[in-house]
């Protein structure tokens, strides 16, 4: 009998391929997330740190300006943190995106690799009868001869 050969093993290939880049984007997304996350995090940091920084200033006494510079340094650092979490937002919704284009890779490979194993079971099946049809030949020659058994 033939060796098995899947007809469809360029398909197959070709969505290892996207399966693999699929992985490889949400990897790279995944990274991109947690950059952002401590991004993130290092600018609430700075926040906090200024907030007790004026109210630490309330308890002694600080002239005009540096009262102002203070406020306007957290504010700036408000903004800071504002848009460090408008930016963990698009992470995560790109990773969000990426994941979603993985999940669907994959389920698109694994129904090519079910085909795969569906074809070669029935391959195999396919191959066990024609041995089994070659068999019973051999066994019915040897019957009409007259041989008890043959090896």
């Amino acid at each position: 009998m033939k060796r098995f050969r899947f007809a469809l093993q360029s398909v197959a290939t070709l969505r290892e391929l996207r399966e693999l880049r699929a992985r490889e984007n949400l990897a790279a997304t995944i990274r991109l997330c947690e950059r952002a996350e401590i991004a993130l995090a290092d600018a609430r940091a700075r926040r906090e740190l200024l907030e007790d920084l004026v109210r630490s200033g309330r308890a002694f006494t600080l002239r005009a300006a540096e009262h102002v510079a203070f406020l306007c340094a957290l504010h700036s650092a408000s903004e800071e943190e504002s848009a460090a979490g408008r930016e963990v937002d698009q992470a995560h919704a790109a990773r969000d995106q990426r994941l979603s284009e993985y999940y669907e890779a994959a389920r698109a490979l694994k129904v090519l690799n079910n085909l795969e194993t569906h074809a070669k079971a029935a391959h195999r099946l396919a191959c066990e009868r024609e041995e089994q049809t070659a068999l019973d030949e051999r066994s019915s020659i040897a019957a009409a001869r007259g041989h008890k058994y043959l090896s």
